[in-house]
């Protein structure tokens, strides 16, 4: 259970600095509602536990196709430049509740797509997790078998989760001073954001090709 509560702690810490999906929770949040927004941070805690289990279990020895790596983390930074840009050129900016989609079965199915996609695209996210890896595995607080890995792992995916979750109540909480006063700056900014961050992470992903 160490092991468990472990991965819980460092899942909900390390998801508190702003990232894509915390500004597309919010946004998804004020725009269709919370089931999307949880959608989007299932997406990505899905990824934390696959990503996490294969670096503590020793199975990133296996070779991806880096090629379709390259391919896939592109098309996401590209997602993500667009819906930034998309919020950036949006002219009317004063929220309206009529405007507010419906939640559908479709909709969160593609809500947790794009959060998958947001997650994965970061070019970082390997060094990222591999740095964690490394220590968890120097606390000390547990063997690192195959049991504890996926204990600390699946914490470390609902810690991450339970952040997200925490971020929707706050949301809640304020959303109504968000919509009537802040909305049309939360939009801009968010949108900045979002670009900022595509920005960035092609940056990166150059510099990991060596260009």
């Amino acid at each position: 259970m160490i092991a468990l509560f472990v991965g819980l702690i460092i899942g909900f810490l390390m998801c508190i600095p702003i990232g894509p999906i915390n500004v597309w929770v919010i946004n998804t949040h004020l725009k269709k509602g919370p089931i999307s927004a949880l959608s989007i941070a299932l997406g990505g805690s899905i990824m934390d536990f696959i990503y996490f289990f294969i670096i503590l279990s020793g199975l990133s020895l296996i070779k991806v196709n880096e090629d379709v790596m390259i391919y896939f983390k592109t098309f996401g930074i590209g997602l993500i430049f667009i819906l930034g840009i998309k919020e950036l050129l949006t002219s009317h900016v004063e929220f309206d509740e009529s405007s507010l989609k419906k939640e559908t079965p479709k909709g969160i199915v593609a809500s947790l797509v794009l959060g998958v996609i947001l997650y994965t695209s970061n070019p970082t996210l390997i060094v990222t997790m591999t740095g964690l890896g490394a220590f968890v595995k120097s606390l000390g607080y547990f063997t690192i078998s195959l049991f504890n890995s996926v204990l600390v792992s699946f914490g470390l995916a609902l810690g991450s989760f339970f952040w997200f979750v925490f971020l929707v109540k706050v949301v809640e909480r304020y959303q109504e001073k968000i919509k009537t006063k802040y909305y049309k700056y939360f939009v801009k900014v968010s949108g900045g954001l979002m670009v900022g961050f595509s920005l960035f992470m092609g940056r990166a992903l150059l510099l990991a090709k060596g260009y």
